[in-house]
């Protein structure tokens, strides 16, 4: 049986992760699917593989440490993606503002502000 050694997956998910993180910053957005598909891929691959991994004792702390590096960087690509996606909501709702539903809009009980009751009383107290 051939043991792949842990450093090709990780060498190959931080090439394609680091083809993601530039996607984003750039805005790339026709390369975003297939990036991600690859990452897939290659982390589903590294997943079935892991247990093996334990059982022989390839798992050492450099490499738990490869994986908290991985993990660390997916939540900033994460947050770069949730910040690109607010900011192409903004400029359509800038462009066609009739594609924004207002949250608060209608001036329903929960949206509106105070009501005057009519009564006196309210307002001498």
């Amino acid at each position: 049986m051939i043991t792949i050694q842990p450093d090709s997956y990780f060498d190959a998910l931080e090439v394609q992760f680091n083809g993601l993180a530039l996607a984003v910053a750039t805005g790339d957005a026709e390369t975003l699917p297939a990036l991600s598909e690859q990452i897939q891929k290659t982390a589903v691959s590294l997943a079935g593989v892991w247990q093996q991994w334990q059982r022989q004792g390839l798992v050492e702390p450099a490499i738990v440490e490869r994986v908290k590096a991985l993990a660390e960087g997916l939540q900033i690509v994460r947050s770069s993606l949730l910040r690109r996606a607010m900011l192409v909501e903004q400029a359509l709702s800038l462009v066609v503002p009739a594609s924004v539903d207002p949250t608060y809009a209608g001036g329903g009980n929960y949206g509106a502000g105070p009501k005057s009751s009519g009564r006196l009383a309210a307002v001498s107290a």
